[in-house]
């Protein structure tokens, strides 16, 4: 976790490590993965509807604790869910995260 700029109300910042792209960002707790991704040039996932509708931006959490917020049953099932499976465009970080892409 990153510190940096607390004092004034803002929430933690954790680190996101990509495994399979061997690259990292920062993403604050609320905010989505995606979205600070592409704020900050990392265009590594996938991105479509960016509202959890598509599914495009589907990446899998090896390591780490995340708040998953709504998103449709047709893009990510119950099942891929219990297997780590999450939208970026849905996921705040609660932790330092791991994440895989899945081609």
């Amino acid at each position: 976790m990153i510190l940096t700029g607390l004092g004034c109300g803002m929430k933690p910042r954790y680190r996101v490590m990509v495994s399979d792209q061997q690259t990292e960002y920062t993403c604050r707790q609320d905010e989505n993965l995606l979205s600070e991704a592409l704020n900050q040039g990392i265009r590594a996932i996938k991105r479509g509807c960016l509202g959890g509708g598509c599914g495009f931006c589907k990446v899998r959490v090896e390591s780490g604790r995340y708040e998953l917020g709504k998103c449709s049953v047709k893009v990510l099932t119950p099942e891929e869910k219990e297997r780590g499976y999450v939208l970026a465009c849905r996921t705040k970080p609660l932790s330092d995260l791991m994440i895989r892409i899945e081609k």
